[in-house]
């Protein structure tokens, strides 16, 4: 396997793991603390984590205050909007299973959008791969749906869905210049400002010193808002929205699988072959995104590949000219 899939491979596996702990952690967490209250401190650890970091390192920062407003917008999306119907879902009954179905729809959502705005295309094996992705995810968790999560519940993680959407189409037309570092340090300042009237109205600042609610702020914040965030911008730079998002389809069935031994959840039979299914709907959906044989065009957003360092042939001298003799 050559060293460019390696990297695509590392990169996809660590973006479902973490993804999928999201989801497992959150629902440990808001059931140790309100959901709002947690999300609030997961925003403001994430932002002295990523702050320091940018800071440190000297990064870059954006030097017209109009660069500030779209990462601002992303940060609001993807962020508060996402994690606050997710864990609000959550908190109502909904469980870790079937909010990760419902926001693994937004690969669909998102390639319907993209062709809807005029962007990105993909072919007819693709939109096959999204539907089997999306058909692995409903057998995964197939046994979910027949729960008893409320339907306010359900229209929670809806709503974290549309945040999720909506900040990564946002995301997928930031410039490929800007600093990761400093945007994401951006995105996490205004979701912590955005959640300060959300946790005042809903159960205040106070979080429980236990170790499930404080052990759940530091994962949600270190592993998934500053890492999982990081690998899906650099996911989004190399390949198309619906394609980087693809993973997700992954990502129910992870979930279900390690909710047996970290929730203490059933094994289903489902959850197996709902891995087999959507797996293939990713490599599907990777297929479509591949360029032909010969073909060294870049993708949009993708750098065009260097020139050959080897040595160029040293240019022949022009010959003398040739007079005539008088």
């Amino acid at each position: 396997m050559r060293p460019p899939r390696l990297v695509a491979l590392g990169l996809a596996t660590a973006f479902v793991l973490v993804w999928a702990s999201g989801y497992l952690v959150g629902d440990l967490g808001t059931s140790a603390c309100p959901p709002l209250t947690l999300i609030f401190w997961r925003f403001l650890l994430a932002t002295v984590v990523i702050g320091t970091v940018a800071l440190a390192t000297g990064a870059p920062w954006p030097g017209r205050p109009a660069e500030w407003l779209r990462p601002a917008a992303v940060g609001v999306l993807l962020q508060t909007v996402q994690f606050a119907g997710v864990y609000v879902g959550l908190s109502l009954g909904v469980s870790a299973g079937l909010a990760s179905l419902l926001v693994s729809a937004s690969p669909l959502v998102i390639a319907l959008a993209a062709v809807g705005l005029g962007g990105e295309r993909l072919r007819s094996v693709g939109w096959l791969g999204l539907a089997l992705g999306l058909a692995g995810v409903g057998v995964a968790v197939s046994a979910e749906l027949s729960g008893g999560a409320r339907p306010a519940g359900i229209g929670m993680v809806v709503l974290g869905l549309a945040g999720f959407v909506g900040g990564t189409l946002l995301q997928k037309r930031a410039p490929v210049t800007a600093d990761l570092r400093t945007t994401t340090t951006i995105q996490m300042s205004a979701a912590t400002l955005t959640s300060v009237p959300l946790a005042a109205a809903s159960g205040g600042f106070a979080l429980p010193l236990t170790a499930t609610a404080v052990g759940s702020v530091v994962w949600l914040a270190v592993v998934n808002s500053v890492g999982g965030l990081l690998l899906l911008f650099v996911l989004l730079r190399r390949r198309s929205g619906a394609g980087a998002t693809s993973y997700l389809f992954l990502v129910p069935p992870v979930t279900a699988l390690l909710g047996v031994p970290l929730l203490g959840q059933p094994m289903h039979v489902a959850a197996l072959a709902g891995v087999a299914l959507a797996a293939g709907g990713v490599g599907l959906v990777s297929r479509s995104e591949r360029r032909p044989a010969g073909d060294d065009r870049a993708y949009p957003h993708e750098p065009a590949a260097a020139e050959p360092l080897s040595p160029r042939p040293a240019p022949v001298p022009p010959a003398p000219p040739v007079h005539p003799r008088g």
